[in-house]
């Protein structure tokens, strides 16, 4: 789930919405009989790329700042206790 929302999400979010904005536009050209607009293959895809880049990153910079663990502690590495194996951990 982390990688779909922090890597493939962003990269699809910017095609999706133009896919979205030219079926609305084809079918108002339509309904008003003026010029179609561009089909998917004359789409702006740099600029959808680099929209797409600039959303992954955003994000993954937001997730690095404001989730995971406060610093300090002591981490514990994974080991076996009772023959059973405990994860590692951070002890505060």
């Amino acid at each position: 789930m982390k990688l779909f929302l922090t890597k493939i999400l962003p990269l699809l979010l910017p095609l999706a919405i133009y896919v979205g904005w030219l079926i609305y536009a084809r079918k108002r050209a339509r309904a008003l009989g003026t010029t179609k607009p561009r089909t998917i293959i004359d789409a702006p895809w740099p600029i959808m790329l680099l929209t797409g880049l600039s959303v992954m990153i955003f994000g993954m910079v937001a997730l690095g700042l404001f989730t995971g663990e406060k610093p300090g502690g002591i981490y514990v590495p994974p080991h076996m206790e009772n023959g059973e194996i405990v994860p590692g951990q951070i002890e505060r």
